[in-house]
């Protein structure tokens, strides 16, 4: 058996059924070896940023290890802005990355992959033929404990080497959950509260921390409130109150701010969740429970921490804190139920008012998506109006502040879910960084909504000139083509949306059921600021 043949065999017994790759010189024999030796499914992307985008969304929607491989050198160097997003993501792959011969050196493709790896903050190992399967057990394991990419380099002439032929079992998870420390603190923060409010973040999510919550806070009396990681998670909950920070609504806002003690599960409170510390009352009581004291004040203030496991912490705390009302009134259970008001249509000559647009689109869905959402201007408009069920149906790929990841992690998120319809959001800007992705949409033939918010611009970028006084016309793009011809041309279904009566149309298709993608040109206007953007600038984040 060939290294090559091992490390197929090795995925494939790890339970590997979908793998997102582009082919090339260092993953050549790879590639057909699992898809017709052992019938493992290899989705071609059309770049190599595009096939780690897509196994990050299948990895954030399914909850496992996502699968990529790339080939070497220029491969692995297009690769690396969706590494570090998954990496800063904290999404387990298992990247296998091509490298040029060890036994030729000075070939066109060849880079000190291992340093620039590093450089990047990743986690790498080169495969070793003697030890092949293990290799990529191991792998698989710290990709999953560690919460983080983790590349295998392999050399091909090493590839072509002799290995061993008995695959592995999985090694068992080291992953284990801190003791928390002292809660007694904490618990008389929480009792002596009127009005408390429970945030949930990544941290709470990775350690199933769910029903503990749900338990502490009808205990406690408290609100529940998510990062944006966590977006949806409370919401089946009557005193859920969505996201914290720059894309909650006017009425979350209001009743996180009105909180006199605010309890934060592995949530960092970074900049955008505290909204630079603005979304807390002064006299607020922070506390913040994570697994690392690195964590504790790193973006905002804190007034007491626990250093433990949310699910064990939230677990004890229940135990712990006295029981009550508090802010669980029937008053503020109604204005949680009213929500908050629609702002005005503002659309114009320009386009569309997209808060107006996600409104709608969130209307004409049957059923609650998986909404898979890229960078730019317009991310927080379907972020807030489109609602999902839990944060595997919100895939969100900001994490290293680019954008033109979001079609191909929906397409990611796509295989995760057979069936399912997906919501794209993406921004002319983003599509046409990764319009290559279109056709890998069309060949997989996935129910997927694409979604356009298209103010031909960058629209960050124009409102930032705006504010800062500069001429914007640097930014815009007004002589681009027609998108849906465009896509229409690859083999997608397309509409051009420049009236909210044109999406029903889209709606008519959507009730239907999709079964193959479709590409929605919605014409916004650039006259429409979000808020987030406003303060982004205003406390010189952008």
């Amino acid at each position: 058996m060939k290294a090559y043949e091992a490390i197929a065999a090795q995925l494939a017994h790890l339970g590997a059924q979908h793998i997102f790759g582009l082919m090339g010189d260092g993953n050549l024999k790879l590639i057909p070896t699992l898809q017709h030796e052992l019938g493992v499914h290899v989705h071609s992307a059309r770049h190599e940023a595009g096939a780690v985008a897509m196994a990050d969304g299948f990895a954030r929607s399914s909850g496992g290890v996502g699968v990529c491989t790339f080939t070497q050198g220029p491969g692995l160097t297009n690769a690396l802005t969706a590494l570090v997003t998954a990496h800063r993501g904290r999404v387990p792959l298992l990247v296998l990355a091509g490298d040029t011969p060890r036994s030729v050196r000075g070939l066109p493709q060849d880079i000190e992959q291992i340093p620039l790896i590093e450089a990047a903050g990743l986690a790498c190992t080169q495969m070793r033929p003697e030890s092949a399967h293990a290799d990529v057990a191991n792998a698989w394991r710290r990709a999953l404990d560690e919460r983080r990419p983790v590349l295998l380099v392999m050399p091909t002439d090493v590839q072509d080497e002799e290995a061993g032929d008995s695959v592995q079992p999985c090694p068992p998870s080291q992953r284990q959950a801190v003791t928390p420390g002292d809660l007694s603190a904490a618990a008389e923060a929480l009792s002596a509260s009127q009005r408390p409010v429970l945030v949930a973040g990544r941290g709470a999510l990775e350690s199933d921390a769910r029903a503990a919550l749900l338990q502490l806070g009808e205990t406690a009396g408290a609100l529940l409130a998510t990062s944006l990681p966590v977006n949806g998670w409370f919401s089946d909950q009557e005193f859920g109150v969505g996201i914290a920070g720059g894309f909650a609504d006017e009425t979350t806002r209001a009743l996180i701010n009105g909180a006199d003690c605010i309890v934060a599960f592995g949530a960092s409170l970074n900049h955008f969740t505290s909204r630079a510390g603005t979304l807390f009352a002064p006299d607020a009581t922070i506390v913040q429970i994570d697994e690392t004291d690195a964590a504790f004040g790193k973006f905002t203030r804190f007034d007491l921490s626990v250093t433990g496991d949310a699910r064990l912490v939230a677990e004890q705390l229940g135990e712990q804190v006295s029981a009550g009302t508090r802010y669980r009134t029937e008053a503020v259970r109604e204005t949680i139920e009213r929500g908050a008001e629609a702002p005005a249509d503002a659309s114009d000559a320009a386009g569309l008012d997209p808060r107006a647009v996600a409104r709608a689109l969130s209307d004409l869905l049957p059923e609650r998506p998986v909404l898979a959402v890229d960078g730019g201007h317009f991310m927080g408009f379907p972020s807030m109006d489109i609602a999902v069920d839990s944060p595997r149906d919100y895939v969100f790929t900001l994490d290293f502040g680019s954008i033109g990841l979001g079609l191909a992690a929906a397409i990611g998120a796509g295989v995760a879910n057979p069936g399912r319809l997906v919501v794209a959001a993406v921004g002319d800007g983003g599509l046409m960084m990764s319009l290559g992705e279109l056709d890998t949409a069309a060949r997989l033939g996935l129910p997927l909504l694409i979604t356009v918010f298209n103010d031909q611009a960058y629209g960050a970028e124009l409102h930032f000139l705006r504010m800062s006084g500069f001429p914007e016309e640097s930014s815009q793009f007004p002589t681009t083509a027609p998108l849906a011809p465009i896509a229409q041309a690859i083999g997608i279904e397309a509409l051009a949306v420049t009236e909210l009566a044109d999406l029903d149309a889209v709606r008519d298709r959507v009730a239907k059921g999709l079964t193959a993608p479709l590409l929605v040109d919605l014409r916004i206007t650039h006259t429409v600021r979000a808020a987030w953007l406003e303060e982004a600038f205003a406390r010189g984040t952008h």
